[in-house]
């Protein structure tokens, strides 16, 4: 595989599996394909527990290497049982993950963590996040309206005896199978984070427009390429598939997977100028999930045609 000098080894595996556990959409007729396979409808659908959909995002990753497996969850959407809900429809259970991610700390990717813990029900969990994940946090629209962004429980997150991992750089995990990426370089022109966020601060609010605790998670399938999980993007898609190809050395992108955050009137100008630099780095396949609206799904459709797969809660996304 082509690569370049990187400065985290990042040990090539033979598959991951992402399978969306909460997003905000869900569409039950869309068909399997060999990279993305759908739930399926079978017997009395309309009994038993049906997969929800909200405005937040999680993720479960599982990644086999040389005989052994490894499963991780990036993020836990935003209510309380949602994630745990569709655990339920999807007969998924998580008592051998063996790590959370946290990719930032807004709401919709921590809200449902005690439902996760609960499901996990396993002591020294380890939680790994950035320090500034536990800064609290509000938007600022240009109304002049307000809406709180709260930081994750640290009461709740001390009762359930999780190992807090805080970390501002990359962590290699698993054998060096899988990579948290910490803070992501802003490299871009265009990407230039949540303007409207502020974040109280020592003498009151302040700016806090870069949200340096957005972290992706990353893998490197043997033969095909880097698989990139993201969970809002507010560092920018292209700041974040660039920063993985540096800090792993591997210049392919295989997938891209979760929010881009194109939505929005503060965010749709990038779209023109993400697409085309996502055209260059041309990824094998482009999930995008989450906050990255409508308008940019449909370009990233109509301009990366082979490589767009939509998202929906409850699909399972096989790279090997």
């Amino acid at each position: 595989m082509d690569r370049v000098p990187g400065t985290v080894r990042l040990r090539p595996v033979d598959s991951v599996d992402v399978t969306i556990l909460v997003d905000n959409s869900i569409d039950r007729l869309l068909r399997s394909e060999a990279h993305a396979v759908r739930p399926p409808i079978v017997g009395d659908w309309m009994k038993g527990p049906q997969l929800r959909a909200e405005h937040g995002f999680s993720a479960l990753l599982t990644i086999r290497a040389d005989g052994a497996e490894t499963r991780i969850i990036y993020d836990a959407g935003l209510t309380s049982d949602t994630l745990s809900h569709n655990l339920t429809a999807l007969g998924v259970s998580l008592r051998d993950v063996s790590s959370v991610v946290l990719s930032h700390g807004h709401g919709d990717h921590h809200g449902g963590l005690e439902g996760l813990l609960r499901e996990v029900g396993r002591r020294r969990l380890p939680l790994i996040l950035h320090p500034d994940a536990w800064r609290t946090r509000k938007i600022v629209f240009p109304t002049g309206a307000e809406t709180n962004l709260p930081p994750p429980d640290r009461a709740m997150l001390a009762a359930a005896d999780v190992d807090l991992l805080e970390r501002e750089g990359p962590s290699n995990l698993f054998g060096e199978t899988a990579l948290v990426s910490g803070r992501v370089e802003r490299v871009t022109e265009f990407e230039n984070g949540f303007p409207i966020q502020w974040a109280r601060g020592a003498s009151g609010w302040e700016p806090d427009p870069m949200v340096w605790d957005d972290q992706f998670l990353v893998c490197d399938v043997k033969g095909k390429g880097l698989v990139v999980v993201s969970g809002c993007g507010h560092a920018g898609v292209i700041n974040i598939l660039r920063n993985a190809q540096r800090s792993t050395g591997v210049r392919r992108v295989h997938a891209a997977l979760g929010g881009f955050h194109l939505t929005g009137p503060l965010f749709e100008p990038m779209i023109p100028p993400t697409v085309a630099e996502l055209e260059k780095l041309h990824p094998d396949f482009l999930v995008p999930g989450h906050c990255t609206g409508w308008k940019a799904r449909q370009e990233l459709g109509r301009r990366l045609p082979t490589a767009y797969v939509e998202s929906s809660v409850g699909t399972r996304f096989h790279f090997a």
